[in-house]
């Protein structure tokens, strides 16, 4: 018996339908994959190698916008198309083209201009390819995971130099890119002082990396507290004068002038005296501080003449005895002898003034507190029959002489300021001048004291630039900073001082260290010897890779400690950047520019209109962002 075999039809309109979404799912696939041709292609021929660029890294505010309108384009022309091959399809022509034998010799005739059309519409994708890109590389970065340790080191300088970029275009400062110097600011540049929150004074805006991780946000970073206002983005002055405490550490050239004359402003803005001992020695920028707290409608001096002569009899010694050569045992006598008539004259009122030292050393019988003092003044001393009061006399006048200039009994002091603000620029080049920065310092020291004996602790804020060159004679530097500091939060004073480099405060290693671990906000930018400062920002637990021999892939690694703050980056700060470091936290910032005036000083002071609030929150000006979404716009979360 044989089997006959039954042919099996083939479903035409089956196989039709199958050939046809084959085909259609081809070329939606081809039409989705074109438009991320040109940005992974570019991506990939870019690597990583860009990033070590800073513009690579920069943030602009309508990058979003950008982003945005080239994935909207891109997805309306998808859609559009998916709309026309859906009627295509189900109108009918699709099957007539492939049932046509020569349908593969007019594909490129139907769909060449849409494929075209597609692969250049990647174009669009390129901002947000970019934006994407940067979020990958910065996650290496966070993790060290760029196969070139070289490389790695090169893109986190990149990205620290385009957030301090960042700040300064927010602020309208103008940066060299090339040298970091600053060339200029808008006309609308953000001035110092600006109120934030709950009627703080900011002198700086803190810099942030412009991309931020998903792990940098979720990160739990400890805030600089009292100079840090609560948004964590403004520099500001605490709002009581004994939290102002801080010592600066800059070379010259690297904006700690600026730096001060903007904690002077905000000083002002409080409502409290200030005191400037400007050791630099130069009068234009004295004249120009003055000037601009005059267009604040504030009251402003510079130089005058100091008195002396204020305080109790002990201090008005202790200020005459300073002017004295240090002792050297040879010529320890001699300055008991003038101490002991100092006192003595001084029993039942204090010296008012060199007339008035000169009248009681003379005629001391009227001024001495106990008579068997008299004898004492009185006493022959010198074969000329010369006394010990007019030896005493005769030593005083000649080291009061050359400093006669700065001193007057109608002269400023700390306890009775001339003005709100009162400038003094010092020499420290001419010996008087130096001598008279001692004795400021230590009339400071005098001052401190007494007000903690009255229990005073109303505001007052002295700051004195260059310090180390006014202390004098037997003192060390770092020494006087540090009881300067340990007696000034009591006091209620607040004192900021500045100086060019640690070793600067003191040869002694340990007197140094008392300085900079005295309690006080330490304040640095610029400097060649790094080392000494940013120690004291603490360190971190990194894992190390080690590279291969060519650089180009990692080998074995190690966790180690190292600078949260990399010396390198402190020697390549730009002009106005600066880093604040206290309680453990860290806090590197942006100081705001001063005021510009558009006539000289020495003129009728016409200053430049700075921007109102509301403008600065528009960003009226295209130079200028919006500063209460400077966090916004550096993490690029929109990019």
């Amino acid at each position: 018996m044989s089997e006959t075999a039954v042919p099996v039809e083939t479903d035409a309109t089956s196989d039709t339908i199958a050939r046809l979404l084959g085909a259609a799912f081809a070329v939606v696939m081809v039409l989705i994959a074109l438009p991320l041709v040109v940005p992974v292609v570019v991506s990939r021929l870019a690597g990583d190698v860009i990033a070590t660029k800073t513009r690579f890294w920069v943030v602009w505010r309508w990058q979003w916008t950008v982003n945005t309108v080239g994935i909207l384009l891109v997805a309306a022309l998808l859609t559009w198309e998916a709309i026309l091959l859906a009627d295509w399809i189900r109108s009918g022509a699709a099957t007539e083209f492939f049932d046509d034998a020569e349908w593969w010799a007019q594909l490129w005739s139907m769909f060449g201009p849409w494929v075209v059309a597609n692969f250049f519409a990647g174009v669009l994708l390129l901002p947000a390819a970019w934006s994407l890109r940067r979020r990958k590389i910065a996650e290496q970065v966070r993790s060290r995971r760029v196969s070139n340790v070289v490389r790695q080191e090169k893109i986190e300088t990149a990205r620290k130099r385009a957030a301090d970029s960042s700040v300064a275009r927010r602020i309208g400062v103008r940066l060299e890119a090339e040298t970091g110097r600053i060339v200029g600011t808008t006309r609308q540049a953000v001035t110092v002082p600006l109120a934030v929150g709950d009627q703080r004074q900011a002198f700086g805006v803190t810099s942030r990396v412009t991309i931020r991780t998903l792990a940098d946000r979720f990160y739990d970073m400890r805030r600089v507290r009292d100079w840090v206002d609560a948004t964590g983005k403004y520099l500001v002055l605490p709002p009581t004068a004994s939290s102002v405490r801080a010592l600066i550490i800059a070379e010259s050239g690297s904006g700690k002038t600026v730096l001060i004359n903007g904690l002077v402003l905000c000083a002002l803005e409080y409502g409290w005296p200030v005191f400037v001992i400007d050791a630099k020695g130069d009068p234009a920028d004295a004249e120009n501080l003055v000037a601009v707290a005059q267009t604040y409608g504030r009251t402003a001096t510079t130089g005058g003449t100091w008195n002396l002569f204020n305080g109790t009899g002990d201090q008005i010694t202790a200020k005459l005895m300073r002017l004295m050569p240090v002792p050297d045992g040879a010529n320890q006598h001699y300055l008991d002898e003038i101490r002991g008539v100092l006192q003595m004259v001084q029993g039942r009122s204090p010296l008012s003034s060199i007339d008035d030292l000169r009248e009681r050393l003379t005629y001391p019988a009227r001024f001495v507190d106990d008579t068997d003092d008299l004898p004492l003044i009185n006493k022959r001393v010198e074969r000329d029959g010369s006394t010990a009061g007019a030896r005493a006399l005769q030593s005083l006048l000649v080291a009061l002489r050359p400093m006669q200039r700065w001193i007057g009994q109608d002269g400023w002091s700390y306890n009775a300021p001339k003005a709100d603000v009162t400038v003094i620029p010092l020499s420290p080049v001419d010996d008087a001048q130096a001598r008279l920065g001692d004795l400021l310092l230590l009339d400071l020291r005098n001052f401190l004291a007494t007000r903690l004996e009255r229990r005073d602790k109303s505001p007052v804020v002295v700051i004195v630039d260059e310090f180390p060159q006014l202390v004098t004679g037997s003192q060390d530097p770092g020494d006087t900073a540090g009881s300067l500091f340990e007696t000034a939060r009591s006091a209620g004073v607040g004192l900021v001082l500045a100086t060019q480099s640690p070793a600067g405060l003191s040869n002694d290693e340990v007197r140094r260290r008392r300085a900079l671990t005295s309690g006080a906000a330490l304040i640095f930018g610029r400097s060649k010897d790094p080392e000494d400062v940013v120690k004291y920002a603490g360190t971190v637990m990194r894992m190390e890779s080690a590279g291969r021999a060519t650089g180009e892939e990692l080998g074995s690694a190690r966790a180690q400690h190292t600078y949260v703050i990399p010396p390198q980056d402190v020697r390549e700060a730009a002009d106005g950047a600066f880093w604040i470091v206290q309680g453990g936290a860290i806090a590197p910032f942006r100081a705001l520019p001063n005021r510009q005036l558009q006539t000289p000083p020495s003129a009728p002071l016409t200053p430049v209109p700075a921007p109102a609030p509301a403008d600065v929150e528009r960003g009226r000006d295209a130079e200028v962002v919006r500063l209460d979404v400077v966090e916004t716009d550096e993490s690029g979360s929109a990019a």
